[in-house]
């Protein structure tokens, strides 16, 4: 038997990607027979301090913590932990604590450094999820930039606020009893610079969905009416945020590259970001090219029941939960050629790969080649769908990462 304790901090991350991880984790792992209690610990700050504890189910507990917001700064998105903070939570968890039961801290960012630190202490298990690969991020994927960095001691560096980061990464790995990565390539980056005690602490375990076929019972034709498109409109889908890093700067330049090839394509675009950049660069285009700004899951539904391709231009990825979202719904899809989509990813058989440099920006001309050519290609399109979908149930449900994960906790 054992206690696991899932926290969730405030951050960016968990308005995103790390969110869906938790939603599809914990419910993957609440349906499995096994042999623990889960302790679902959610963490915000406030002007009052507060405790609250709810139990879900037989397996389930959530509990609130509200830590005093003396020092954040007004629309902190991010917000680390303190060493008083953390020990402050240990107290007020003692009473789930368990003597003869193993307890698990299950942490998912660098800002949880400090809970790892007292999880040491007292001799509790910590699994880490590595979520973002912070060296690609910080450094817009020149290693080189990141070795000179990393290599050097001087003061410019270490007060380098994104490098800090990164040793506060390395820091927590080699906490951690075990390192759960999303992918090969962050395996291989943690397993080579974060001088781990034992390069088995890595366990590659990607992102899973929840199996859900999104477009299930809903109507094409009526969705594309209500939402001002014509019946026999092609619809490109972009979900996910609007940054440089996404690439939603080059889909629109190579989307209009081939609007005369291609009269009744239309691109939609759904996503929170820099809006007004957006719009003036697509200007020249704006009868054919769609934004939707934030969408919540019900609607996201509609739209992939719509899509006839989908796209993930990304510079950096780690287990895209849109690119399972979308396999899982059976939508045809290009992604960048970048690690995240490696095997079992395989290009014109499950998925359409485009030619990135090597910081993984991708060409925007060769992209916009592949978006003309799956246009044109009804069968291609049917194969990447009927393909998708077998990939998706093959390596990404939800249930094959609990599974996996669940292994960590137990052991």
């Amino acid at each position: 038997m054992s206690n696991i304790f899932y926290f969730e901090t405030p951050s960016e991350a968990f308005g995103h990607g790390v969110g869906s991880y938790t939603g599809n984790l914990l419910g993957a792992v609440e349906r499995l027979d096994a042999p623990c209690n889960l302790y679902f610990v959610r963490l915000s700050f406030g002007k009052k301090t507060g405790f609250s504890s709810r139990k879900i189910n037989h397996k389930r507990t959530d509990i609130d913590i509200v830590l005093n917001e003396a020092g954040i700064k007004k629309g902190q998105s991010e917000v680390g932990l303190k060493p008083m903070m953390a020990r402050a939570i240990i107290c007020l968890l003692s009473g789930f604590f368990d003597e003869k039961i193993k307890t698990v801290f299950h942490l998912n960012t660098v800002l949880q450094l400090p809970l790892a630190d007292l999880a040491n202490e007292y001799d509790f298990k910590v699994v880490y999820t590595n979520h973002v690969s912070l060296w690609r991020v910080f450094y817009s994927n020149d290693i080189n930039a990141f070795k000179k960095d990393w290599k050097s001691t001087g003061p410019k560096e270490k007060k380098n606020i994104f490098f800090q980061s990164i040793i506060f990464e390395k820091k927590l790995c080699q906490q951690a009893n075990h390192i759960i990565s999303l992918s090969s390539d962050s395996s291989r980056f943690m397993q080579k610079y974060y001088e781990l005690s034992d390069q088995n602490q890595v366990h590659l375990i990607p992102n899973g969905l929840i199996s859900e076929v999104y477009n299930r019972n809903l109507n094409k034709e009526i969705i594309k009416s209500s939402l001002g498109f014509n019946e026999n409109d092609f619809i490109f889908l972009y979900v996910g945020r609007l940054s440089e890093q996404k690439g939603v700067d080059i889909l629109i330049k190579s989307f209009s590259k081939k609007l005369k090839s291609m009269p009744n394509a239309r691109l939609l675009i759904v996503g929170k970001g820099n809006m007004e950049h957006y719009l003036s660069i697509s200007a020249s285009v704006c009868g054919r090219v769609s934004f939707t700004g934030y969408a919540d899951k019900e609607n996201i539904k509609r739209y992939y029941a719509i899509a006839d391709a989908g796209l993930i231009p990304s510079m950096t990825e780690q287990s895209s939960f849109t690119a399972l979202e979308m396999l899982s719904s059976g939508v045809p899809l290009i992604v960048s050629d970048i690690p995240a989509f490696a095997k079992p990813f395989e290009d014109k058989l499950n998925v359409i790969k485009v030619k990135t440099d090597s910081f993984g920006r991708v060409d925007e001309k060769n992209l916009s080649v592949q978006m003309l050519g799956l246009y044109q290609n009804q069968q291609l399109r049917a194969k990447l769908s009927e393909n998708g979908q077998l990939l998706f149930n093959m390596h990404f449900t939800a249930k094959q990462m609990a599974e996996k994960t669940l292994q960590l906790y137990l052991s």
